[in-house]
């Protein structure tokens, strides 16, 4: 390790360990779900304000900003995009939920527990402290460094009754963020992968399947057409093609999926509306790299033609309300070099790459690469106290402190060499 490197490390004494728990923990302790961004907006500009970086707010719409820092590098060397989402997929304050899937932070063990501890505001933390490192050690970078906090990352879309501001995700934020002209050679995201390198991610697609029916009352249902009924046989189709979609489409690291997320169909005011008139089913479906959504849909609606052939009373509609693609860059791409090698050099070990359905775990790394940004995630959440790769325990969400350090000094490190000329 040369003496460069030496002195950025250095960097990390017990002060700046302390100060980035205590940021972590006032990051959970800020509320923050999807449409309700701007207060942890602010205090991340604040902070960031305060390392020197050039901020500015990126308005996504009204209550809902994007926060950019910018460190200037000294010379025309590649420039690094750090990207992190504010949103969490809920408030916290939901009925019967563990303490740590609350917005309040709270140690135990050496590990920290709140909303979004692991995904992903602990990346804030991370990039602040690599930051702060490589200010105190006097290092200038070649290239542009530059921090971006996104509104409306997480997998949440409008559809039917839910609508607004709360239900915008999917990557809003960072498909935002390319619009107003942020660019960058490299990024690095801190989602919770439990310290391992991912290069790519599977794509989605959420749609919905309505199946019809003929509405009548209680006593006389004999009369009616059942679209639930109906829909117990979508599902039963879907749950079989799951397996020979992912045949049809291999890949070398990463699988389809096919999820049934949700069902809604009726009047829970008045069920003796029976059979009710329509029944709804959303799926998640999780596409490799190089798939075509008009391609997918073709392979759905052939599933589904195959059960009206079956049933002349059989009548659906299908839309897809939310679409996103899948990428891959190479593993011996410079910023998936960079990464590893920095994790080797902090942890001592190996990278190690993910299991190929943690490739269908959504990140805006997608949409960077469909901007022309190669980027990948990494992150020191998504690793259990028993070793298991998963946000949760029984407690709830998690992060262990020792990756939290471990992962800013990798990217210390990364930052380092990315950003500065070959």
């Amino acid at each position: 390790m040369n003496e460069k490197k030496q002195k950025l490390l250095k960097q990390m004494d017990e002060s700046l360990k302390k100060e980035l728990v205590e940021l972590t923990c006032d990051l959970v302790d800020i509320q923050s779900p999807t449409g309700r961004e701007y207060e942890i907006g602010e205090y991340v500009y604040k902070r960031f304000e305060e390392l020197g970086m050039e901020m500015r707010r990126q308005e996504v719409e009204q209550g809902r900003n994007n926060i950019i820092g910018l460190q200037k590098g000294v010379s025309q060397g590649p420039s690094l995009l750090l990207n992190s989402h504010f949103d969490t997929s809920t408030t916290g304050d939901e009925e019967g939920v563990p303490p740590g899937l609350r917005a309040k932070a709270f140690q135990k063990d050496g590990w920290i527990y709140g909303l979004g501890v692991s995904n992903m505001k602990n990346a804030f933390t991370c990039y602040y402290g690599a930051i702060k490192m490589l200010k105190k050690a006097g290092i200038e970078l070649d290239g542009d460094l530059i921090m971006a906090g996104v509104a409306g990352e997480i997998e949440k879309a409008p559809v039917d009754q839910y609508q607004g501001k709360n239900f915008r995700g999917g990557g809003l934020g960072t498909i935002h963020l390319m619009h107003g002209g942020v660019t960058a050679d490299y990024a690095i995201l801190g989602e919770p992968t439990g310290m391992r390198v991912q290069p790519g991610n599977t794509g989605y697609i959420f749609a919905r399947i309505t199946t019809k029916g003929l509405a009548q009352h209680t006593w006389s249902k004999e009369n009616g057409i059942d679209p639930i009924a109906k829909m117990v046989k979508v599902m039963q189709a879907l749950q079989e093609w799951e397996p020979v979609f992912e045949e049809n489409h291999p890949h070398p690291v990463m699988k389809t999926r096919v999820g049934i997320g949700a069902i809604q169909g009726g009047y829970p005011y008045k069920p003796s509306v029976c059979p009710p008139p329509n029944c709804n089913l959303y799926v998640d479906i999780r596409t490799v790299p190089g798939q075509s959504h008009n391609s997918v849909k073709q392979e759905l609606t052939e599933v589904l033609e195959g059960l009206k052939k079956k049933d002349p009373e059989f009548e659906y509609e299908m839309n897809f309300y939310l679409m996103r693609n899948g990428y891959q860059i190479p593993f011996d791409s410079p910023v998936c070099e960079a990464v590893s090698k920095a994790h080797k050099e902090i942890t001592g070990q190996d990278i190690i790459y993910p299991e190929p359905y943690r490739y269908a775990v959504s990140a805006d790394t997608g949409v960077l690469f469909d901007y022309g940004i190669p980027g990948i995630t990494y992150g020191p959440g998504g690793i259990t106290p028993d070793g298991r790769y998963s946000m949760y325990d029984a407690l709830g969400e998690c992060l262990k402190i020792d990756n939290l350090i471990k992962a800013t000094e990798v990217y210390a490190l990364s930052i380092l060499e990315l950003c500065s000329k070959k």
